[in-house]
């Protein structure tokens, strides 16, 4: 695996678990009935969508973790090289 790949990869778990904390923390916060931006939105309509929004870029984040790691046409391509 190359070497930009595999800073790719740790910049990707990275993303993901930042991506997870702001998931969690904005669940903490709707339990505690507290809007996380104070935007002028309610505090439920603010916090889902936190939720929403950081639960979609961690699937967009596995998605392309799992196309870095399973690219085999690629690999087979550069070894040719």
């Amino acid at each position: 695996m190359h070497t930009y790949r595999k800073k790719t990869i740790i910049i990707l778990h990275s993303l993901l678990l930042v991506f997870f904390l702001i998931f969690l923390f904005g669940y903490v916060q709707l339990k505690r009935e507290v809007a996380i931006l104070n935007i002028g939105l309610s505090y439920y309509v603010e916090d889902m969508l936190i939720l929403i929004l950081s639960f979609f870029s961690m699937v967009k984040i596995v998605y392309e973790l799992y196309n870095i790691e399973h690219h085999h046409e690629y690999e087979s391509r550069m070894k040719k090289r």
